[in-house]
């Protein structure tokens, strides 16, 4: 599951508009190379011209994914932690803070993925069924994991509607050799039953542990507790969206209609169809057993203890 690598600003924005980084994790390191790229831009002579390009980098991008918490984190543990040196003028020393800050917030988001991999496979009992939803970096490194220590198991994939991230898993799933069973979207009520428990990624996690991801993600949080199926989310800590700490909720993007009624082909009259086109739901925490993170299992509220030891990491 290797990341790309950019080599231009341009080429992010265009690929974020075209939907294809893969999960939270991935944007998060866009986002990260964005920033990267602008501050060895030569094109800014000054360190306000450079932080104005970045948070010119972080409109654009929010704009596209508003959901997405760690395109906010990037910004605030790249840029935002960067302007006490940005203030003294120095142009070198304010280029130098924000790459570096940019490599540390890929490496520690690497180093997550491992750990949260590890903790997330240990919960994989031979035989058992576990039902995803989505596409998820830290839901295949936790099964990739457990296939590479000799675990058989299986997974029921839906099929995540209308764009399909679940091709991807297929794709990767039937790689390690593990055994698939692929459902619709709508069969999730009789497919639940099947499995042990649910597991899914989040895009954003808010500090009472709810968690925001693919819509469906709700409905499947809900089906698992109707049928008492137990509901984890694999997630790094630093998916928590920080303005729910103020009381702001998690944007959720919705996107263009014609994305599913042009699929339809339901009507000789749209413009008569008003389209409801969520592209994420929201999940409340009393519907979620745990966090599967690099930290360990945690229950949802305590993802802001966790992400004030995650900060750390990125203090002077």
């Amino acid at each position: 599951m290797t990341l790309k690598q950019y080599q231009t600003v341009a080429e992010i924005i265009e690929d974020v508009r075209a939907l294809r980084p893969l999960g939270g994790s991935a944007y998060g390191h866009s986002a990260a190379m964005g920033f990267k790229l602008t501050a060895q831009d030569p094109a800014h002579q000054t360190a306000e011209q450079i932080l104005q390009a970045c948070d010119n980098v972080l409109a654009t991008l929010l704009v596209e994914k508003p959901t997405m918490a760690t395109i906010y984190n990037a910004h605030y543990l790249i840029v935002e932690k960067s302007r006490s040196v940005a203030a003294t003028g120095d142009l070198a020393a304010t280029r130098t803070a924000i790459v570096r800050r940019a490599e540390l917030f890929a490496e520690t988001s690497a180093t997550a993925m491992a750990r949260l991999s590890r903790v997330g496979s240990n919960m994989i009992q031979a035989g058992q069924t576990i039902m995803m939803h989505s596409y998820s970096r830290s839901l295949m490194a936790i099964f990739e994991q457990a296939a590479a220590s000799g675990k058989s198991f299986s997974v029921i994939c839906t099929q995540s509607q209308p764009t399909l991230e679940s091709r991807h898993a297929l794709r990767q799933l039937t790689e390690w050799g593990i055994k698939v069973t692929f459902v619709l979207d709508a069969a999730m009520a009789v497919a639940v039953p099947q499995a042990d428990f649910c597991l899914v990624g989040a895009d954003s996690i808010s500090i009472d542990g709810s968690i925001a991801n693919k819509v469906g993600s709700y409905q499947l949080a809900l089906l698992a507790h109707a049928f008492g199926r137990p509901f984890h989310v694999a997630t790094e800590v630093m998916k928590l969206q920080r303005q729910t700490m103020d009381g702001v909720p998690v944007p959720l993007e919705e996107r263009p209609g014609a994305e599913i009624l042009d699929r339809a082909g339901a009507s000789d009259h749209p413009d008569r169809i008003t389209v409801y086109h969520p592209f994420f739901d929201l999940t409340p925490a009393a519907l979620i057993r745990s966090l599967v993170t690099e930290q360990g299992i945690l229950a949802p509220g305590q993802i802001g203890t966790a992400w004030r030891q995650f900060e750390q990491q990125f203090e002077e």
